[in-house]
């Protein structure tokens, strides 16, 4: 009888090891998806922030960090358009100054290696001293007030979230 208990004993102490085992990785998970999410907003509001930030002066930087927070889809558009955005910049004088104001996960997929987030940000946009805004010799040199709203697809990639896909919504 003796030994039967013991072995009793032995099978239950195993079985709760096993159950703690079990929750405790259960709740790192729960942790672990938590923090992916939180990422998962910082890189797309990071990323606004970028976008809603260009300055003639300093474009070649502006443009190194929407290179480096974004992948994919994203990132080539703006290689591909890096000379072309860094004219226009310069031609123009323009200043762009933003405000993130706020941003939200709307959905995790891929097992939590991609995400949906939506970013709202304000700019205030300023064009060269010759007075002329987005290339028009008519253009009025007022600064220029615009709210952005932006569809933003991030994938993890190693372990940082970029942002593959960044859509302009209204």
């Amino acid at each position: 009888m003796g030994r039967t208990l013991i072995a009793g004993l032995t099978v239950l102490v195993a079985g709760l090891a096993a159950a703690a085992l079990w929750l405790g990785v259960a709740r790192n998970e729960g942790r672990q998806d938590e923090r992916d999410r939180q990422a998962a907003v910082r890189a797309a509001a990071v990323h606004a922030a970028a976008l809603l930030t260009l300055d003639h002066r300093t474009v070649d930087q502006d443009v190194a960090r929407l290179v480096a927070t974004s992948t994919g889809q994203a990132r080539d558009g703006y290689v591909k358009g890096r000379d072309a955005m860094r004219q226009a910049a310069l031609r123009r004088e323009v200043s762009q100054a933003g405000v993130l104001r706020a941003a939200g996960l709307v959905s995790m997929a891929d097992g939590g290696r991609s995400a949906e987030v939506l970013v709202v940000g304000d700019a205030l946009i300023r064009w060269g001293a010759d007075g002329k805004r987005g290339g028009d010799p008519g253009g009025a040199g007022e600064p220029e007030e615009r709210a952005y709203r932006w569809r933003m697809e991030v994938a993890k990639v190693g372990d940082r979230w970029l942002v593959s896909r960044a859509e302009l919504v209204q």
